[in-house]
């Protein structure tokens, strides 16, 4: 990543300990209803693996994809899904939505909006790695996450992505850009 400073916001020990506390304080809004994890593919996944270990058995788990930023660093087009999980998990159940980050808030308005009104969930909690408020547009509001951050950083790491590189890395980064060419970030090149 020779194009950009990198600051570490989370190391995976802090990531970690972050993920432990949030599924304790999910499991008491979660205990007697029928629960399906949805988690939103594919930045979600880390978050979704690592959380679920934390949480009792017996979950059932889905995946919706909703895009919107394509290879940018901003929104690009607007959310529509593109793989839908299937309607018996989530008809009639208590679904905790999971994703990697809350920002603009306009892919988790549209799938709360799916799951509730297209595909009849009882009720959708919401839960992320990452909520940035401070780039919201949508009434979306997180019901929890790992980080709250006020700061508006471009993160990479643990699910976060820039043109669909750096999900893999194990803590989350901020970058900041050594050079803007014309309005535009160069790409980021692996070190």
């Amino acid at each position: 990543m020779e194009n950009y400073d990198c600051r570490t916001l989370l190391d995976s020990a802090s990531i970690e300990e972050g993920i432990c506390a949030l599924a304790g304080r999910l499991q008491p809004n979660l205990e007697g209803d029928e629960v399906t994890v949805v988690p939103i593919l594919g930045g979600a996944m880390f978050f979704a693996a690592d959380l679920v270990r934390h949480m009792p058995a017996g979950l059932v788990m889905d995946f919706l994809r909703i895009q919107t930023y394509g290879d940018s660093t901003s929104p690009q087009k607007s959310a529509s899904a593109d793989w839908l999980p299937n309607e018996k998990n989530i008809r009639g159940k208590h679904v905790l939505l999971l994703d990697d980050i809350l920002d603009t808030g306009r892919t988790l308005h549209e799938a709360r909006r799916l799951l509730l009104d297209d595909m009849g969930a009882t009720k959708v909690t919401i839960a992320v790695f990452v909520d940035k408020p401070i780039r919201r547009q949508t009434d979306v509001v997180a019901d929890d996450s790992v980080l709250l951050l006020h700061d508006d950083l471009f993160l990479v790491g643990y699910g976060l992505d820039l043109a669909g590189r750096y999900r893999n890395l194990t803590e989350l980064v901020a970058l900041k850009p050594h050079e803007v060419e014309d309005g535009v970030i160069s790409e980021a090149v692996a070190e």
